[in-house]
């Protein structure tokens, strides 16, 4: 039986956009769901700080100058100390909307994706998208069509990429160019009902979270089959990623908002996993690895 770490100073309802911070050794996460805090866990205190933020965020990442990067409703920002935002983009050029997950490739851009207006309920246009927001920003669309776009993650080897839209419950497999940020469907997915976040491990496989089902899937890229499944004491984790001084801790994120708290106890908290595999210490934006 796994035995996880409960961080339950804190109830989010969406817990989300689990990332480590290797500089400063913490774990960064998000309650996106009404909370609007930025909570970070701090391993060799075992303490966890939540912070208020002006907006609810559902992704973070880092750039070069360890600034914190935060996905909203209303793009991608820098996001200051003072709770104020910097453009890294032109946003009277560029319009992204109601931006969800959110990754740093190894090319040093950002890959975010948004929620549909069929999603927010504004109309039934299936107009999500999958951005790339390069250093110098530049935005690109890659992807469109989409229903809610949410996970990511690249391969090993940095060839293939690896994207969900949680509305089609796939996670489909790219073509990777690191040179210039291109994507190209190679033909592969495979279908996991309720896919939401995921990381990869040095073990060549996929851990993503299930929204709803009270589990991780544990894909093999090599076969885009599923090989293992980790059961959660809470049902609806939301995402995962690798954590740790070594990597070598699962952080999955959970969701409170439509769980029965009083049968489901761990419903919003972190859990924590120790595990074989090895994550990615995270890519940083404007660096290329």
């Amino acid at each position: 039986m796994n035995c996880f770490k409960v961080l339950d100073g804190e109830r989010c309802k969406i817990g989300e956009g689990p990332i480590w911070n290797e500089k400063e050794q913490r774990l960064y996460y998000t309650n996106a769901g009404g909370g609007n805090e930025l909570c970070i866990y701090e391993p060799k205190t075992d303490e966890l700080c939540v912070r208020k933020l002006p907006l609810g965020a559902p992704a973070y990442a880092f750039d070069v100058n360890n600034r914190l990067i935060v996905s909203h409703v209303g793009g991608v920002h820098i996001l200051n100390d003072d709770d104020t935002l910097i453009p890294i983009y032109d946003n009277d050029l560029y319009k992204i909307e109601f931006a969800n997950d959110m990754k740093v490739g190894p090319d040093g851009a950002l890959y975010v994706g948004t929620q549909s207006s069929k999603v927010k309920k504004r109309s039934n246009d299936i107009d999500g998208k999958l951005y790339r927001i390069s250093p110098e920003g530049e935005v690109k669309v890659l992807l469109d069509g989409l229903i809610l776009s949410n996970g990511m993650e690249w391969s090993l080897d940095e060839t293939k990429f690896y994207h969900t839209d949680s509305g089609a419950a796939t996670i489909r497999e790219y073509l990777f160019d690191k040179e210039v940020g291109s994507i190209e469907f190679t033909g592969r997915e495979v279908s996991l009902p309720g896919v939401d976040g995921f990381t990869i491990g040095n073990d060549n496989c996929i851990y993503a979270a299930l929204w709803g089902r009270g589990r991780i899937s544990v894909v093999d890229i090599a076969t885009m089959q599923i090989v293992n499944e980790i059961s959660v004491p809470a049902s609806i984790p939301s995402s995962c990623g690798f954590c740790g001084e070594k990597m070598d801790v699962l952080a999955i994120t959970t969701a409170s908002f439509s769980a029965d708290v009083e049968v489901d106890k761990n419903a919003g908290y972190t859990l924590l996993l120790k595990t074989e595999a090895r994550g990615r210490v995270p890519y940083i934006f404007g660096k290329k690895k």
